[in-house]
């Protein structure tokens, strides 16, 4: 069996040239990453100074937040480009496993973005905004832009970094043992998913705290105390996770139910504008998603239900992982 895997490890045509382009491909994401954070800053500067009801003004936490997201993707795709061009093993699982959840978000949004794109611009041809024969054009362009950015791009990433010769490069270029290859690949993603949840919670302060919690909506002192909870708990099964620990899986499992049932309980009595209004969201914000009737009716509890599915169904897969209660 080993000199099976090392005649295999041999026999693979060299990928180096490959990870360079794609190293560049992802510093250049980074780049225009990095770029709209210039234009989320100048754009809210530009809004405060044309004045309240010029345009729609985004909130503190909203800016904040942009700023944030695209600093953080920013760095992130430095980083894996950095790592990709001197073939990493560390870049090469990293990239796979963000490429794949990008590429499942990508699907979801993709299918949100059919369902909503008809309907808005639809009601931008009633009101006149827009003239009926270039209906048809601006909804192909918007819909083959969002598959390009949503599919295309984190698909051809996954067809390239999961190749065989890829691996077996950064192997033969890589000879030391990095932290990804400590754990498997799945587990990986699952400590990584569960690790983000955690942080992407503690953005939420932004928005006074607000949170679904069984029926009602948390804000304030009350939210910030049940937030602190849940990150506290999502921070140890990403942590758990990773080192195999089947105690932070069940914690995870546990978890996962857990919100899901909450949210889907909350938002079947509560509508998303309400929860957009405990967040302290901008007048002019909710009186756009009113006019268009964006997230009305049951869509939403439909889609989050399927990536609660989704993910327990994954959560399950990573099990045969997990063998001892340490």
């Amino acid at each position: 069996m080993a000199k099976k895997r090392a005649s295999e490890n041999l026999d693979f045509k060299d990928r180096k040239a490959g990870l360079v382009i794609f190293g560049i491909i992802h510093i250049i994401i980074g780049a225009l990453c990095a770029l709209f954070m210039l234009f989320s800053i100048a754009g809210a500067i530009a809004v405060r100074a044309l004045g309240e009801g010029a345009v729609p003004a985004m909130s503190i936490g909203q800016i904040i937040l942009a700023v944030l997201l695209y600093l953080l993707l920013a760095v992130w795709f430095v980083w894996m480009g950095v790592g990709s061009i001197l073939a990493r093993r560390w870049a090469r699982a990293l990239i796979l496993i963000t490429s794949w959840l990008w590429l499942i978000c990508g699907i979801g949004g993709f299918i949100v973005t059919l369902l909503l794109v008809p309907d808005l611009y639809g009601q931008m041809a009633m009101r006149g905004e827009l003239p009926p024969e270039l209906i048809v054009i601006f909804q192909s362009i918007t819909t083959g832009f969002m598959a390009f950015i949503l599919i295309v791009i984190p698909g051809s990433f996954i067809l390239f970094y999961s190749s065989r010769h890829v691996k077996a490069t950064c192997e033969q270029r890589d000879p030391h043992v990095r932290w990804t290859d400590k754990t498997p690949l799945p587990v990986i993603t699952l400590s990584s998913i569960f690790g983000a949840v955690a942080i992407s919670m503690l953005f939420l302060a932004l928005y006074r705290w607000a949170i679904p919690f069984f029926g009602i909506v948390l804000s304030g002192i009350p939210g910030a105390v049940v937030v602190l909870i849940y990150v506290v708990l999502f921070a140890y099964a990403a942590w758990g996770t990773y080192k195999l620990r089947k105690r932070a899986w069940w914690c995870g499992l546990v978890l996962t139910i857990a919100s899901g049932v909450s949210v889907v309980i909350t938002f079947s009595r509560v509508s998303l504008l309400d929860f957009y209004e405990k967040m302290d969201m901008p007048r002019e914000s909710l009186e756009i998603i009113k006019e268009f009737g964006m997230f009305q009716g049951s869509t939403h509890l439909f889609v989050w239900g399927l990536m609660i599915i989704g993910f327990l169904g994954f959560l399950f897969y990573t099990k045969r992982y997990f063998t001892t209660f340490s």
